[in-house]
């Protein structure tokens, strides 16, 4: 590496070391070129092979590879009746990786939420209330495409074969499901007073700690945010811990990307075992196919219908000239399945369309973090599509829990590779069924696939959003200036509002 500034303005060097940093006259280090590595030896093949294929760009190849594997392992033992200990020894990995996923859930989505509070803290311009707009709209959003897709999963019910528990199937594996059945519909059987009652004792426990561990993840989400808000109340004081909380949020982060890495071999594991302990495989796939189903007819309703809406009602925008405006961007959603991929084009259409340069480059890479419509839409109806696998039945309670959580959820893991799979963990955990974990691996077979309409109906959400906020810019920001939004250093913003975004924008393309 070669010094940037002129040769007549460097410093006289006292000592130079090869690829070392030295001491100048003036007590300062500089860098100085590396004189010794002009020949570097040439990579055998392995290497070249390891440095392209081993890396978190390939993550998303190697665990497809995973499915197939999983796939092709569980089918072809499935005839041979294996006893519960070979099926055991196959999904360990799997079962490990679950683990670890569930041993950095609760403070990811501690950490998570209470940075993402911290990142609205207010400035002296008026982007805080373009953020507020925002996400507004992002939270609007979201709760709409979650109810949606809770509708057309109790409608087209996709688990109604009941894979797990099929009465033509062997008694031994209709045993190991009616215990656990019986106890779910036991829960599940309660009043719609008693589950309204009881969530509101959920939101609100008498232990933050028991909380912690039953897990009442609600109750927990609740207090971080609440925690949060107040922290920031507080002003300059707070600053010290709200630094300490976004660097455990990074923390937390890196370690969950440390267990990511192993996905490809613990989804193959899942797969397999979830395939060998189902009771019909015809049911199973025939369930799967259902499942596809749902999630499509859900999105096509959010993406056609809903989110049109939105736009015509909250900003009195054509819909379709919107559509048309963002057609290139749907079109790279389709072929990269990554919302932040997408994001540069989305951003030109954007301004094409003749919204605010600076709402534009404000609101659309906020939306990439945090905005996941389709995502949200998706793990409500794959959790009740797991519940009615197994043959159970959820209360009002549990259905608002899911909504509440699936929202949230979606929010808090952003950044993070795979983060639907956090998602879906949370969700099943706080609803009470935690113990059909494995069965999530039973979407990974068709996930990509579904990953592609998912990341377009993101991307159609943040191009809404940016519509509705430039509207509002026009009638109800006068205060506002649009500088600060365009330049958010000059505007004094907050550095942990910068360091989260930045954080966020390299995480998202793993995140749809």
């Amino acid at each position: 590496m070669t010094i940037s500034e002129p040769v007549s303005q460097q410093p006289k060097v006292q000592h130079q070391s090869n690829g070392h940093e030295v001491k100048d006259e003036k007590n300062a280090y500089v860098e100085v070129p590396e004189q010794g590595n002009a020949m570097e030896k040439p990579l055998n093949p392995w290497q070249k092979f390891s440095k392209k294929m081993f890396r978190m760009e390939m993550l998303l190849v190697w665990t497809v590879i995973g499915v197939v594997c999983g796939i092709s392992l569980g089918a072809g033992l499935y005839s041979l009746k294996l006893s519960r200990t070979a099926i055991a020894l196959i999904g360990y990995p799997g079962e490990l990786m679950i683990r670890a996923l569930q041993e950095l859930i609760l403070p990811l989505m501690v950490f998570a939420l209470m940075s993402g509070v911290f990142a609205l803290r207010a400035t002296k311009t008026g982007s805080g209330k373009v953020t507020r707009w925002a996400l507004t709209y992002y939270i609007l959003s979201m709760f709409i495409a979650i109810i949606i897709g809770i509708a057309c999963v109790f409608t087209i019910n996709p688990g109604k074969s009941r894979p797990f528990e099929n009465p033509g199937s062997s008694a031994s594996c209709a045993a190991e499901n009616t215990a656990a059945v019986q106890d779910a519909n036991d829960t599940a059987s309660k009043t719609t007073v008693d589950s309204l009652l009881d969530l509101g004792r959920d939101l609100i426990p008498t232990n933050i700690v028991g909380a912690a561990a039953e897990p009442n993840y609600l109750g927990v989400m609740v207090f971080a945010v609440t925690f949060a808000v107040f922290l920031v109340k507080i002003g300059e004081r707070a600053e010290p811990l709200m630094k300490g909380i976004e660097i455990c949020n990074d923390v937390v982060i890196k370690i969950i990307f440390l267990v990511i890495l192993i996905t490809p071999i613990g989804i193959a594991s899942w797969i397999a075992t979830t395939i060998l302990k189902a009771c019909s495989i015809t049911h199973l796939l025939k369930s799967l196919g259902l499942f596809v189903v749902t999630v499509l007819t859900s999105i096509a309703i959010h993406f056609f219908i809903a989110l049109p809406l939105t736009l015509l009602v909250l900003s009195r925008t054509n819909p379709f000239k919107a559509f048309k405006s963002w057609l290139p961007a749907f079109a790279m959603a389709l072929g990269t399945s990554s919302s932040a991929a997408t994001m540069p084009v989305s951003m030109e259409c954007g301004i094409r369309h003749g919204c605010n340069p600076a709402i534009v480059n404000f609101v659309l890479p906020l939306g990439t973090n945090i905005n996941r419509d389709g995502t949200a839409l998706y793990e409500a109806i794959a959790v009740i599509f797991i519940v009615q696998a197994h043959g159970e039945s959820l209360s009002v309670g549990q259905v608002i829990v899911i909504v509440i959580v699936a929202t949230l959820a979606a929010i808090g893991t952003a950044s993070i590779p795979h983060g639907g799979l956090v998602t879906l963990i949370t969700a099943l955990q706080a609803t009470g069924n935690a113990k059909y974990l494995a069965d999530l691996s039973l979407l990974y077979a068709v996930d990509w696939i579904l990953g592609m309409f998912r990341t377009i109906c993101n991307v159609w959400g943040d191009a809404c959003a940016t519509v509705v906020v430039n509207s509002w810019l026009i009638k109800y920001g006068k205060d506002v200036e649009v500088s600060a939004l365009e330049n958010p250093e000059d505007a004094k913003l907050e550095e942990g509002t910068l360091a989260q975004k930045e954080s966020l924008v390299h995480g998202a393309r793993h995140a749809d």
